[in-house]
């Protein structure tokens, strides 16, 4: 097997290029976002690249050099937890709030600033000594833990969000990112054996995970897509949407709300505004003559669901009537999910299981065995 330096040396040139890759991002697409992200993965890449300079004995030296490298690992929970705050973000304007994370990263700074004049570390007593031992020791891991328990939840918000606003989600719904955070929780474990069990078994995988790890997020980092892909005047329409909840504050009046629903009505049944695939709540909102938050807060208020399962549950009804047409025999399972309004198979049948307890092909089956019992 390939030693373990070479390998972290490879890990961390691998993280360094995507990180790169990211920060200049020549596809500008969620541009702030992506160039927190490079700068994250950067981070990681020192992290990695400091196991791999530990096992050549680099520190003993470069010691003042091998302490910044190590001061950097405060940067990386910080930085992929901002990105996710940009990714999300509709407005993007957070740039005061985030200096916040960085605190840490300044203390541990202001901390080894006499080491890195004198070249001596601070002296305490014994007592003393044990507590900052211990609070340097666990300082790092419990930062780790604390930003990405905030990582996973702003995601899952970002979701709740992006059901308010649009019928097809699995473009924008930043899953890769998710999956990512599932996968730095193995990466977090491996960093764990490292600093506090050293399980010698466990340790020879570790490099490997690394590396799996930046190649996946290249896979899916390098492919996405804008997230909020709307003009300047949506955008800020849309950052006052409030997440769909049952007992919401009213924000439309009595006779608006009925004039409102009747054009709703209208577009869903006679004009069928369902079947465009990329439909959004702005979209909706220009054919109502309303506002996005008006629009918003009718299919709350009324239908008691949010715009994603409104919209849903009409493409759903309109796919169960072209299974049982003549259209089944032309059209495979996913030209039937086209024709409906759905942008991909995948959301079309999970989508359609959860509203009718079967699968389409399932649901054929049952309709035709019915059809037969009645003849």
């Amino acid at each position: 097997m390939m030693n373990f330096p070479t390998l972290m040396g490879i890990t961390s040139g691998a993280a360094f290029l995507l990180g790169f890759i990211l920060f200049f991002n020549n596809r500008k697409v969620n541009i702030k976002a992506n160039k927190y992200l490079g700068l994250f993965v950067l981070t990681l890449g020192f992290a990695m690249l400091e196991i791999q300079l530990f096992c050549q004995k680099f520190h003993l030296q470069h010691a003042y050099l091998f302490e910044m490298i190590g001061l950097i690992r405060f940067l990386t929970a910080p930085l992929l937890y901002i990105s996710i705050l940009y990714f999300t973000s509709v407005h993007k304007k957070i740039e005061k709030k985030i200096l916040w994370n960085f605190l840490p990263f300044a203390i541990f700074v202001i901390f080894r600033i006499p080491f890195f004049i004198t070249g001596k570390n601070i002296e305490f007593s014994y007592e003393t000594g044990s507590i900052v031992f211990f609070v340097l020791r666990i300082a790092l891991p419990l930062q780790t833990i604390i930003y990405w328990t905030l990582s996973f939840v702003k995601l899952q918000k970002h979701l709740k969000f992006l059901r308010q606003i649009s019928s097809s989600t699995e473009k924008t719904d930043l899953i890769w990112l998710k999956y990512f955070l599932l996968i730095l929780v193995l990466i977090i474990l491996v960093w764990f054996n490292l600093v506090f069990f050293n399980l010698e078994y466990l340790i020879q995988f570790t490099p490997f995970i690394y590396l799996l790890s930046i190649f996946f997020l290249s896979y899916f980092s390098l492919q996405q897509r804008e997230i909020y892909d709307f003009s300047k005047s949506e955008l800020k329409e849309l950052s006052s949407i409030q997440v769909y909840k049952k007992y919401s504050p009213k924000r439309v009046s009595g006779n608006r709300l009925s004039e409102l629903d009747e054009k709703l009505r209208t577009v869903t049944t006679s004009e069928k505004i369902y079947l465009e695939n990329d439909l959004s709540l702005p979209d909706l909102a220009k054919r109502l003559g309303a506002s996005c938050n008006e629009t918003s807060f009718v299919i709350n208020e009324l239908y008691q669901d949010n715009f994603y399962n409104f919209i849903n549950k009409y493409r759903i009804e309109e796919a169960k009537t072209l299974l049982l047409s003549d259209k089944y025999n032309q059209l495979n399972i996913l030209g039937i999910a086209y024709e409906s309004g759905f942008n991909s198979k995948t959301t079309f049948n999970t989508t359609f299981k959860k509203h009718t307890g079967m699968s389409p092909t399932e649901f054929v089956k049952a309709n035709a065995i019915l059809v037969k019992k009645e003849v």
